[in-house]
């Protein structure tokens, strides 16, 4: 113990009297280490941590799969499944809405609130703990039933100050008849989309009567029975969808069903976006390592007769690799801690910069996993960067070593060998982090460029959701309060247009498919059903959204009633249930009816497509029916201004509070910032992808650069001997760049095999551009080989321009 302290007190004598290597090699680790402390805390709590649900390897999504991949189930299908299903403890619907809590008092306000509308069994399949009260029950749903809640932690902590009296509290919707809050979920939880209540989905009769088993919006979870696999649920609700199919072939005809783990559906697509994250700064932490074991070893090769001395005079190499190891730990360590103070300041960039669509990213902290991990990777670090060296230092040469002491440098041809391996996997690295920058950025060029179908810029969007015990689902109350609304806003200062659509594009909300038949143009047998989405719009709305009508008319006032029932499609719809043919005037019908007979009409439109669920995304068939066929409470306002949208947001906001003072308003955003929300992700894993490999070339450069100006300076003897020689400036730059280009083209070329190979791992954040790009390829080449190639062109024109006089005086 006594040698280790003394050994340990050498060491930061050493590092005290060379600040400027300590300096240098504590920002390398401290850039790298935080990095990975940053990115791994993310990983912790949206990958790592567990969902705050019980057991939840066993939480399940089920979903209805139609010609447009897999989606929601209708309420009368999940009424079935719950019949039939024998691979699963419960199974259970829910959707989202937002909700209008009416003031408390004259110390509250009306709030807009994310809620979660539930069949039952919904706590109990989850397994969610209640805080305070009870659940939802089975007999919550029924037709009929008391009205009840329960409500977030964080709700109850915000808005009733977390007091047990919130237990049989009145809360208001709008409406006559209030809801009672009957429990308080546990700390974290808010499945789904962030809810901070949850009421119990009733089955009303517009939901069981049979025509509303076509209408899809219900998302349906469910809890693996003991012993039942994800294939065996897989093969249970596939035979079940067989016999619905069956049974309703107006409805399910090519119909079916599939199973996915929850913790899939939830992290499924942030999973590899953040894996990629933590594989680059990893790379960034190797080329740091890499860097500094070009330093360590300088410094260890600098300190060659030192080291031979005290071989000589007895001293043992596993000593003096222990010596050098720890010199590397105390880096280490210093690196570490300064890493830790770089990942908090990058935990709150990231906590701004990072997109909301990354689940749980608000939980991000420096936990006791992440010191954990800080800890464990300064001690790998140690060894990375530190054993190569300190076993490189302690196998000196004796005799070689001493017989030019005070002679020039030495080094062997083994150190040599490890600066040119050090060179290529460094080169090698960076180049994979270019590419993947590289390929990012030409994709985020490609989604920026791409057509939308609309123009965002210059429009308001306002949601609104009305409250439906005043203003009753599918009856003349809701059109009785939009109608006068529109108006109203129309009429406002520097609105150009205005309008109100179920759906905005880009905005992620529920999207239903229904089938869809034309009466004069039948399926043929053996085809596919159509199928197509639904978006409720009123006059003017798409004239907001200035989307292009390419044959025929658009919506207007008089398309309502019996008499004048229109709807428009999309050219996707008609190009695939109308090819080669004009779909104008067919009369189409759909398999939805919210109380004004079923969505359908005469086509007397036909729009181009929209980007529905982000830029450059395939387009599927969309129906467009006109609001006073459906009547639906929850609507999207849309103003298209001549000047800033948001400066118009007081005024609407007065409006609507003079129709209704008891409402609250949803989200206010410019259209703008929906659609840039859609390219959030990409641009933040493109910031983080493109700032690391950056600083990887960065790394590269200098390493390259101190290597090569190192090796000149060992080597100065003999290039002035070449140049007393007869030897030209020029030969003796390129003799010297000649070594080190080549080294660099080699690992220019590893470098490219590598990428060619991990870039498939971007396929899913890539759009408009391959992961083998040549263009991209090429240009990263071109910029590191120029990089490198300044980088060792600066040491050797140096190294030509010594005069040979004075090193053959130094003789």
């Amino acid at each position: 113990m006594d040698t280790l302290l003394q050994d340990l007190r050498l060491a930061l004598r050493r590092l005290r009297r060379s600040p400027t290597f300590t300096l240098v090699a504590v920002l390398t680790l401290a850039l790298g280490i935080g990095a990975n402390a940053a990115i791994f805390s993310v990983v912790h709590a949206v990958l790592l941590r567990p969902l705050p649900m019980h057991d939840d390897a066993r939480l399940v999504r089920v979903y209805t799969v139609g010609r447009q991949g897999p989606g929601p189930t209708s309420p009368l299908d999940l009424r079935d499944m719950r019949e039939q299903a024998r691979a699963f403890d419960s199974l259970f619907g829910v959707a989202s809405a937002e909700m209008t809590l009416a003031a408390d008092g004259p110390e509250t306000s009306p709030e807009r609130v994310q809620g979660g509308l539930v069949t039952a069994g919904f706590f109990q399949g989850l397994g969610v703990r209640i805080q305070l009260g009870r659940g939802l029950q089975d007999s919550d749903d029924a037709p009929g039933a008391p009205k009840v809640a329960v409500i977030s932690h964080e709700l109850w902590q915000r808005r009733y100050g977390g007091s047990p009296s919130v237990l049989g509290r009145s809360m208001h919707f709008g409406g006559s008849e209030p809801w009672t809050v009957v429990g308080v979920a546990a700390p974290g939880f808010d499945f789904p989309s962030r809810a901070r209540m949850w009421t119990p989905l009733m089955w009303e009769a517009p939901m069981v009567k049979p025509e509303a088993r076509g209408s899809h919006w219900l998302e349906v979870y469910g809890r693996l029975a003991p012993g039942v696999s994800l294939e065996g649920a897989r093969a249970d609700v596939a035979a079940i969808a067989g016999r619905l199919a069956e049974q309703y072939p107006k409805t399910n005809a090519e119909k079916g069903a599939s199973v996915e783990l929850l913790r899939d559906v939830l992290l499924g697509r942030t999973r590899p976006s953040l894996l990629l994250l933590m594989g680059a700064v990893g790379l960034v932490l190797l080329i740091a390592c890499a860097n500094l074991t070009h330093l360590l070893l300088a410094r260890a090769a600098s300190r060659e007769g030192e080291l031979s001395v005290r071989l000589a005079l007895g001293a043992s190499r596993g000593r003096l690799a222990r010596e050098l190891l720890l010199e590397s730990a105390l880096l280490s360590l210093l690196g570490g801690a300064a890493g830790l103070l770089a990942a908090m300041w990058a935990l709150d960039a990231l906590a701004v910069l990072g997109p909301r669509d990354i689940p749980r990213i608000e939980e991000v902290s420096l936990d006791r996993a992440v010191l954990a991990f800080t800890a464990g990777l300064s001690v790998l670090t140690t060894f990375l960067f530190g054993l190569v060296p300190a076993l490189h230092a302690s196998r000196v040469d004796l005799g070689r070593s001493l017989r030019s002491l005070g002679g020039g440098g030495g080094g062997g041809a083994h150190r040599h060998r490890t600066r040119s391996a050090l060179i290529i996997g460094e080169t090698a690295l960076a180049v994979l982090l270019l590419v993947s920058a590289g390929l990012l950025l030409r994709s985020f060029v490609h989604l920026q460029r791409a057509p939308l179908g609309f123009q965002p810029e210059g429009v308001l969007t306002v949601k609104l959701e009305l409250p439906t015990l005043r203003y009753r689902f599918g009856t003349a109350a809701p059109a009785a309060f939009y109608d006068p609304l529109l108006e109203r806003l129309r009429a406002l200062p520097g609105v150009e247009a205005a309008g109100a659509v179920s759906v905005l594009p880009m905005d992620g909300g529920i999207r239903w498919t229904t089938p869809l038949k034309d009466s004069q143009r039948p399926v043929p047998p053996g085809t596919s059903p159509w199928e197509t989405r639904v978006r409720i719009v009123t006059p003017g709305a798409l004239e907001a959204m200035r989307v292009k009508v390419l044959r025929g008319r658009g919506l207007t006032a008089e398309d309502r009633g019996a008499g004048g029932r229109a709807v428009l499609v999309n050219a996707e719809a008609a190009r695939r249930f109308w090819p080669g043919e004009d779909p104008i005037g067919h009369t189409v019908e759909t398999g939805t009816d919210w109380g004004s007979g079923a969505f359908g009409g005469r086509v007397v439109g036909i729009v181009e497509d929209q980007a529905l669920d982000g830029p450059a995304t395939p387009p599927v068939p969309e129906l467009y029916v006109p609001y006073e066929q459906a009547r639906g409470t929850g609507m999207v306002l849309l103003l298209r201004t001549s000047g800033e949208p948001l400066a118009l947001a007081s005024a609407v906001r007065a409006e609507i509070r003079a129709l209704d003072a008891s409402l609250a308003l949803g989200s206010v955003r410019t259209l703008s910032s929906v659609v840039d929300g859609t390219v959030a992700p990409l641009r933040f894993y493109l910031l983080l992808v493109g700032a690391f490999a950056g600083v990887a070339m960065v790394l590269a450069a200098v390493g390259l650069y101190g290597v090569v100006a190192y090796a000149v300076l060992q080597r100065t003897r003999e290039l002035g001997i070449r140049m007393a020689l007869g030897a030209r400036e020029d030969q003796v730059t390129g003799m010297v760049l000649d070594r080190y280009l080549r080294l660099t083209g080699a690992g220019l070329l590893l470098g490219l095999v590598l990428a060619a190979g991990a870039s498939r791992a971007l396929t899913h954040l890539l759009s408009g551009v391959r992961p083998i790009d040549p263009l991209t390829y090429v240009a990263v080449v071109a910029m590191l080989g120029a990089v490198a190639f300044l980088a060792a062109l600066l040491p050797a024109r140096r190294a030509s321009r010594i005069p040979p006089a004075i090193v053959l005086r130094g003789d």
